[in-house]
């Protein structure tokens, strides 16, 4: 399951920064499953981005940095941008917004006692909102998603 350079691949978009230590425990690893989940499906493992630029364990990156991989990442090498609202985060909206400025399809992934911001909501890019009520859950109906948005249509 490895990944060309060239294939476009999901990225998990969720809160890294200022996340609670009894967050933290949880919500990487909850990525993490979705990718795997994600990748089952389709073939490819999607990005994630604390795999690659997590605050607490690669705190070397610049911001400037950051922003130029996230960026092209996102608006060059992303199928769908999956959007994990299990906090509040600033960069979750930029990233939602490039996504949307590159034509990349967005689905938003909260749980049901979470109230998802209606700017994001509103992002002409979202094609399906999950709302979950746990974890085990939220897989099943996101990989249902992931094969109806990104695996070809049989006809």
């Amino acid at each position: 399951m490895g990944n060309n350079d060239d294939e476009k691949v999901p990225y998990i978009c969720g809160p890294l920064t200022e996340l609670s230590l009894e967050m933290r425990e949880w919500v990487k690893p909850f990525y993490s499953q979705i990718a795997d989940a994600c990748g089952k499906i389709i073939g490819k493992r999607p990005f994630v981005p604390h795999e690659h630029y997590d605050p607490v364990e690669y705190p070397d990156f610049t911001p400037k940095e950051i922003d130029k991989a996230e960026r092209k990442q996102i608006c060059e090498k992303t199928s769908i941008l999956i959007v994990v609202a299990v906090a509040p985060s600033w960069g979750g909206g930029i990233e939602a917004e490039m996504a949307n400025r590159s034509n990349v399809p967005i689905v938003i992934l909260h749980h049901i006692d979470k109230i998802v911001s209606r700017l994001l909501l509103g992002n002409p890019s979202v094609v399906a909102r999950i709302a979950y009520s746990s974890h085990k859950d939220a897989l099943s109906m996101l990989k249902s998603e992931i094969a109806k948005q990104l695996l070809p249509k049989e006809d």
